[in-house]
């Protein structure tokens, strides 16, 4: 029977969720709710000569022209000529930061309706390969552009900069609400989220949704609604998980910043992977988010400072005064502990070593103390906790089921692409946990604190590599078929076996990234730094994690490694070297460190093809996208949903007096 104890975590947590409050939330499943709408989805494909109200393009201004002499069409050729100026103005601003792109805005440089009509025309052409893209509604952008260019500019440091949105746990009213879960399909939002409102706050314009995971469950990103987000350093391979469909959008250059949570890495797996900056925030920092370990929204950008100010943007003022703390006047006073060792014994890759080593020889020549020392923290120990707090996702799911398919779970489900196997596994371990999961998670968690409190009390700073490999082919499961085969029996053990089950089941992806998750545990803020690319031509991050608080010294070192030219991005790596393959891999044969070490040779290839800009007078027609290669995204539209929306209202009320587990998703 399930316990007392699973059954009201189930309920509340699946209340929470047909509110769409993710903010609210399970830390477990907060990290994917908004995520799993990215199936209703409209799209914009090019299409030179449809009519579009929005658009004032070239083929415009010459029809409503007459053409009948020569000083009217020397006018013609002037206005041509702007034109063709301006277009190549907006290309090359998609390669400034994101401040920048607002500054020029604000100038009249750029025009913020191009740009937007610009980067959907970057979606529509690359998303057939990145399959980044869940979701679009460019009429809600413009309802956005309008509201916006009513306002002031001031206080608006991201003033009309496109960006997009993870399609789990950042409710935005109208757009999809399913968790990555087919029967949720066609499930939209009826609210927006404080974090969302923030973004709106800054000046940014949403233009859609991103990819991710079932329940953001897995560390990369496929799902059986939503496929697989591909690599654009290598589209064979994953972008990582469970932001992935973020970083793809920001590693193409398709926009400058997108957003995520991390609930166990989900914003700096896919970032080391992608190649792109990914901050996890101290713990409650972020509007919106819970004091208590569970899952943090932030983004993923390509630049320092554009971190830097989201964060002063995002923040919540009053947990940052008690949070934050000052960055110390000399940099180079702080201590740094750096380790090579995997937290849960797996092997660690040459390449994440490499890449580690390089940092700690780069900090040494700026004149950092850096030693090697792990952290006193047992992985293994930490994890088989963490995992307790994933089993309210498969409570979530079945009883979502309950109220759409009217029926619970079964293993059939897996098999016939309903659910997971892994949140099918979740479910039928929920049903046994006993009472004191609660407390054993909380627990763990209190010791986590305390240790890393010590260990940073001697080393302020911890390195480490961001993930221990590099990006896994899309072809390599995220659990092994064995694995997948006893999941499907697992209903059949007791509950202390399928626990060690669901641990063994993971480890496969977890060998992957064993890095990440200590810093959610701990509440800490953690950086990974896009510095390595392996012989292969995969990008590999490293990762600074801190004390509670120290959220801008983390940023201050970060800016230390981009000002020498430490970083390394898709667009300069593909310019440095000649040879690429039609999958858009880059031929390389030594590892490269930093782009200062990159050789100067001239490179194009199939996929710098596939995301260079078209011409910005053409114009969007809605069309689906499909999943996987002919991107699709269905339309958009709101759902009846008043029954589970009454349930969740009627149980918000009970979660200030019930205990629950405070854990977001897994990665």
């Amino acid at each position: 029977m399930r316990s007392h104890h699973s059954k009201l975590v189930s309920t509340i947590a699946a209340g929470i969720l047909l509110l769409g409050n993710l903010s609210i939330a399970t830390p477990t499943f907060a990290d994917n709710h908004d995520a799993a709408n990215g199936n209703s989805t409209e799209i914009q494909s090019t299409e030179n000569k449809s009519q579009s109200s929005t658009t004032t393009s070239k083929e415009d201004s010459q029809s409503s022209l007459p053409q009948s002499s020569t000083e009217e069409n020397q006018q013609i050729k002037v206005a041509e000529q702007d034109a063709n100026s301006q277009t190549g103005y907006i290309q090359e601003s998609t390669e400034q930061s994101a401040g920048e792109i607002a500054q020029n805005i604000k100038k009249g440089n750029v025009n913020d309706q191009d740009l937007i009509n610009h980067t959907y025309q970057k979606i529509d052409q690359t998303n057939g390969k990145l399959n980044n893209v869940i979701y679009v509604d460019p009429s809600n952008a413009q309802q956005q552009l309008k509201k916006l260019e009513s306002e002031s500019k001031s206080g608006k440091p991201f003033y009309g900069v496109p960006i997009l949105i993870k399609g789990l746990g950042q409710a935005f009213k109208g757009y999809p609400n399913t968790d990555g879960l087919p029967y949720l399909k066609g499930s939209t939002y009826h609210y927006t989220n404080a974090f969302v409102k923030k973004l709106q706050e800054m000046g940014f314009i949403i233009l859609g949704e991103t990819n991710f995971p079932e329940l953001g469950l897995i560390n990369i990103t496929v799902s059986n609604l939503n496929g697989i987000a591909h690599n654009p350093w290598n589209l064979d391979h994953n972008t990582g998980g469970s932001s992935g469909g973020a970083t793809a959008s920001v590693a193409a250059g398709i926009v400058p910043i997108a957003t995520g949570n991390d609930a166990g890495g989900s914003l700096r797996i896919p970032a080391s992977w992608s190649g792109v900056i990914g901050l996890k925030p101290t713990q409650g920092l972020i509007v919106g988010d819970s004091l208590k370990p569970s899952v943090v929204n932030f983004a993923d950008t390509q630049r320092i400072d554009d971190t830097v100010t989201l964060l002063r943007g995002l923040m919540d003022q009053d947990h940052a005064k008690k949070l934050l703390q000052p960055v110390p006047k000399n940099l180079k006073k702080v201590k740094i502990a750096y380790s090579l060792t995997s937290p849960v014994g797996t092997p660690v890759s040459q390449d994440a070593k490499n890449a580690v080593l390089n940092a700690v020889k780069f900090l040494r020549a700026q004149g950092f103390d850096v030693v090697e020392q792990n952290s006193p923290v047992d992985g293994v120990k930490m994890m088989q906790a963490y995992y307790l707090g994933a089993l309210d996702d498969g409570s979530v799911a079945d009883f979502i089921a309950q109220q759409k398919l009217h029926r619970h779970l079964t293993a059939a489900d897996v098999t016939n692409g309903v659910v997971s196997p892994m949140t099918y596994a979740l479910y039928e371990a929920s049903k046994k946990a006993p009472k004191n999961v609660s407390q054993t998670f909380n627990d763990e968690l209190k010791l986590v604190h305390q240790q890393m409190t010590v260990f940073h009390k001697q080393y302020p700073i911890y390195l480490t590599p961001t993930t221990a490999t590099v990006a896994p082919l899309n072809s390599d499961p995220a659990y092994l078929p064995e694995f997948v085969t006893k999941m499907l029996k697992i209903k059949e053990l007791p509950f202390d076996q399928q626990m060690q089950l669901i641990y063994n089941s993971w480890l496969h992806g977890l060998s992957k990234t064993p890095f990440t998750q200590l810093a959610n545990i701990a509440g800490e803020p953690a950086l990974s730094l896009p510095t390595y690319v392996s012989a292969t031509g995969l990008p590999l991050g490293i990762q600074l994690e801190g004390a509670q608080g120290t959220d801008f010294l983390l940023l201050e070192l970060g800016k230390l490694f981009e000002n020498n030219q430490q970083f390394i991005f898709l667009n300069d790596y593909k310019t440095q070297h000649s040879e690429t393959t039609d999958r858009g891999q880059v031929k390389t044969t030594t590892p490269v460190y930093g782009i200062s070490n990159l050789q100067n040779v001239n490179a194009q290839s199939e996929y710098d093809n596939s995301v260079e800009v078209l011409n910005n007078q053409q114009k969007f027609t809605k069309r689906e996208v499909k999943k996987n290669s002919q991107q699709f995204l269905p339309q958009t539209g709101s759902y009846g949903e008043t029954l589970l929306v009454t349930a969740g209202l009627t149980l918000i009320g009970m979660i200030a007096s019930l205990g629950v587990i405070k854990l977001n998703k897994r990665f």
